[in-house]
């Protein structure tokens, strides 16, 4: 399948469904970085349906993550 049937088909996707893939794209990524997500972005993805500002949350956790631990 090509990118543009693949685009085309997740466009008659209902909202829910495409909040799932997000969570599914975002949880594959996350594991191909090396990074452990657990149910911060289920949770995350559950508060897009309500919070205008999901979007920069998610992206504010995944950079958190990415960030190598400071020694004292």
């Amino acid at each position: 399948m090509s990118n543009s049937e693949l685009l085309a088909q997740l466009q008659q996707l209902s909202r829910a469904e495409k909040f799932q893939i997000i969570q599914f794209l975002t949880a594959e990524l996350a594991k191909e970085e090396g990074i452990s997500v657990g149910n911060e972005v289920a949770e995350i993805m559950h508060s897009l349906h309500t919070s205008n500002g999901a979007a920069e949350q998610l992206m504010q956790f995944l950079e958190t993550e990415q960030k190598p631990p400071q020694n004292v």
